[in-house]
């Protein structure tokens, strides 16, 4: 709804601006005080009433309403879905609701309302209402930078992801690395293959350090974990836990792993594998058989 009576409106000829571009929608500004503009941007307000003077009644179905916040300077742009003429505003009350159209106040003074923005004068050209919804009208701006531009702003992280698989006694299922300082880990990897997304990535490096096609349901998403890897030039890792099942005995004899990257498999109750690991690494595996048993966190973050 635009501001009361007696305060100084747009001027005449200004409030339609028609886009050179064909495929642009045309545009048109309406004031807004600040009540009426928060409602619009909270999705409250859904019709605007304004009446038929030629600029208004120019406005059609597809044209793009820019509403601009008397207040803070504010402004906002939508789709007509919809603009229906009326006689009155008592026949315009009656069709619309009139929770969409203001939705702080009730029907009753809504008419009152109206009619001191609108004098009679007004009113009789006819009340128009202009239904819209929550679709922009008109493309977004530019972003401030290129995306290589923006890449070097940020922080780099690299992401892997694995698969969290046990024997027929749900006792977990680990491998040791040959690399750094030998740690114990769930069969999985980063993510260095362009176009993988994560269980794809899990899948194919069980595949290869295992021998053994591992997850290939679907598998449940146990945990999410974040690991701070410390000062530059160490990168902080962004990790995606599956859980890839159980196996038997005889694929557990099946295990083939690759000696360029672990020297050993093992199954060990949470007892014994806390035994074998640093605090940092077991949280995360005892966060991955809480979560399978309904208990866990979902999301971790350790530090190195």
């Amino acid at each position: 709804m635009p501001r009361a009576a007696g305060t100084q409106g747009t001027p005449s000829g200004t409030g339609s601006v028609e886009h050179t571009a064909a495929a642009s929608p045309r545009q048109h500004r309406f004031p807004l005080l600040g009540r009426y503009y928060r409602q619009v941007e909270s999705g409250r307000k859904t019709v605007e009433v304004r009446v038929a003077t030629p600029d208004k009644a120019a406005v059609e179905a597809g044209d793009a309403i820019i509403f601009h916040d008397e207040d803070s300077g504010r402004e906002l742009d939508i789709v007509v879905k919809r603009a229906t003429p009326y006689t009155s505003f008592e026949e315009l009350l009656e069709t619309e609701d009139p929770s969409r159209i203001d939705p702080d106040t009730p029907r009753g003074e809504l008419l009152i309302r109206l009619r001191g923005i609108y004098p009679p004068g007004k009113e009789a050209l006819g009340p128009l209402a202009f239904e819209f919804d929550h679709r922009p009208a008109l493309p977004g701006r530019s972003m401030p930078m290129t995306a290589s531009e923006y890449v070097q702003t940020v922080p780099h992280h690299t992401v892997y992801a694995c698969l969290y698989v046990r024997d027929e006694h749900d006792r977990p299922v680990q491998l040791r690395s040959v690399h750094g300082s030998r740690l114990w880990h769930f069969p999985g990897g980063n993510l260095d293959t362009r176009g993988e997304e994560p269980l794809q990535t899990a899948r194919r490096e069980a595949v290869e350090e295992t021998g053994l096609e591992l997850g290939l349901e679907a598998p449940r998403l146990l945990l999410t974990h974040f690991l701070h890897a410390g000062p530059p030039p160490a990168l902080n890792k962004v990790g995606f836990v599956f859980d890839g099942g159980r196996l038997t005995s005889d694929r557990l004899r099946r295990i083939r792993l690759d000696p360029a990257e672990h020297d050993m498999w093992a199954v060990h109750d949470l007892a014994g594998w806390r035994q074998l690991m640093a605090p940092g690494a077991f949280a995360r595996l005892d966060a991955v058989e809480r979560t399978r048993l309904g208990e866990g966190p979902a999301y971790l973050v350790t530090h190195t």
